[in-house]
C-alpha cells in the first residue's frame, strides 16, 4: 500500500504513466483487469497559447519525418482546468484514409520540445499527450516558444499524409489542450513556414492537390517510313505522375500535352533540327495497365492509383512522309493535369 503522506505528491506525478493505477483523493489505487479504463480522463480546452508558427515538413529518407511548429506558451497558471501543472504537453494527431481523426494512437515516435526530448506518454479518452519530467523546457510554468519537433512514421500517415500538433498542459488529473486548434501540417502543403490552423482537429481540410511529373527524354530510334508505332517500356522510359495518394480517392483528373511545334490535323509534329518545314506527324498513346489516354485531343476522364505514383508506358505512332529528309527530329511535350469539375 502507498499510504505515506510525505510521498504521496510523488506518485501523484509519476503514476499516470502506467496503466492499470488512477489516482483518487490523493490515494493511489491499483486495478485490477476488467474493473474499469484507469485512463478515463477527458480533455480540458484552453487558451494556453497565442500562435503556432514555423510549420514545416521534412522527409528524413529512412521511413520517417519530421514536422516542425513553433508553440508560443502563454504561463500555465489559469489554464490546467484547476488542477496541478506538471508539464507542457505536445498532442499529435493523426487520419485515416477517410480523414477521420486516429484520437487514441499517435505516428508519432519521438517529440522534442527545444531539442529535448519527451520522457513519457499518457492516453486519455480520445486524446494521446507526450510530456517531460525533468527538463526546464519541458516544466516551465512560464511563458516561453517552444521549438517543437515530431518524428512521425512514414508508414503510419500513409493513408492520409498530414499531421496536427496540439498545444498542452500536462496535470494531475484531466489534461489541457489548446482550444484554438491544431497545427495541421500536409506532406504536401506549401513548406514556406505559415500553419494552417485546424479549430476541430477531428474536421481536416481536404487533401492537397500536388502532383508532380517525372518525364524521361524520350529518344524513338531510327523511324520507318510509313506509319509505325514505337513503344517505350523499360521503366526508366515511363511517365510517372506523383502525388498525395489522398487524391486518388475518387477524385477525377484529365491529362494533357501542348507541343512546342503545335498541333495539326490533331497530331503532334517532330521538326528537323536544321529545315523546320520538314516534319514528322505524330500521336502518342499512354498505358498504366488499367488506363489508356491518347494524345493529343484526350478528353476521357481517370482516377490516378492511390498509391500516390501512376506511371504510363509511351506508344508514339509516327508518320514519315516519302519526301521527309533524313536527319534528326525533335519536340518538346509539357504536360497537364487538371481535375475534372
Amino acid at each position: 500500500m502507498f499510504l505515506f503522506c510525505g510521498v504521496v505528491r510523488f506518485f501523484e506525478f509519476l503514476i499516470r504513466a502506467f496503466s492499470g493505477v488512477k489516482l483518487l483523493a490523493g490515494v493511489v489505487v491499483f486495478m485490477l483487469p476488467g474493473q474499469g479504463n484507469a485512463n478515463s480522463y477527458d480533455l480540458v480546452l484552453s487558451n494556453l497559447s497565442n500562435s503556432y508558427s514555423g510549420c514545416y515538413y521534412r522527409d528524413n529518407g529512412n521511413g520517417t519525418s519530421s514536422v516542425f511548429t513553433v508553440i508560443d506558451y502563454k504561463p500555465s497558471y489559469g489554464h490546467t482546468g484547476g488542477l496541478t501543472f506538471r508539464s507542457r504537453g505536445i498532442l499529435v494527431y493523426s487520419y485515416d484514409k477517410n480523414g477521420k481523426l486516429r484520437s487514441t494512437s499517435t505516428p508519432a515516435t519521438n517529440v522534442s520540445i527545444n531539442g529535448v526530448r519527451h520522457t513519457d506518454t499518457f492516453v486519455g479518452n480520445d486524446y494521446f499527450i507526450f510530456f517531460g519530467r525533468s527538463s526546464a523546457d519541458w516544466i516551465s510554468s512560464n511563458a516561453f516558444s517552444a521549438s517543437v519537433t515530431a518524428t512521425v512514421r512514414n508508414d503510419l500517415i500513409s493513408d492520409w499524409p498530414a499531421v496536427a500538433i496540439r498545444a498542452g498542459n500536462f496535470t494531475n488529473g484531466p489534461d489541457v489542450a489548446e482550444i484554438k486548434g491544431v497545427a495541421y501540417i500536409s506532406r504536401y502543403g506549401a513548406n514556406d513556414g505559415t500553419c494552417q490552423v485546424v479549430v476541430e482537429p477531428g474536421m481536416p481540410p481536404p487533401p492537397d492537390i500536388s502532383i508532380s511529373v517525372s518525364a524521361p527524354d524520350w529518344n524513338l530510334g531510327d523511324l520507318q517510313r510509313g506509319v509505325s508505332d514505337t513503344q517505350l517500356s523499360r521503366t526508366d522510359q515511363t511517365l510517372c505522375f506523383s502525388y498525395n495518394p489522398a487524391v486518388g480517392q475518387g477524385q477525377k483528373f484529365i491529362i494533357g500535352a501542348s507541343s512546342a511545334n503545335g498541333v495539326v490535323n490533331n497530331r503532334y509534329r517532330l521538326q528537323h533540327l536544321s529545315e523546320s518545314s520538314q516534319v514528322v506527324p505524330y500521336s502518342l498513346m499512354l498505358d498504366s495497365g488499367s488506363t489508356r489516354i491518347q494524345l493529343p485531343g484526350n478528353s476521357n476522364a481517370m482516377t490516378l492509383d492511390t498509391s500516390g505514383r501512376t506511371c504510363f508506358v509511351p506508344t508514339f505512332t509516327t508518320e514519315v512522309g516519302k519526301t521527309v529528309k533524313a536527319g534528326d527530329y525533335s519536340d518538346v511535350l509539357t504536360f497537364t493535369v487538371i481535375t475534372k469539375s
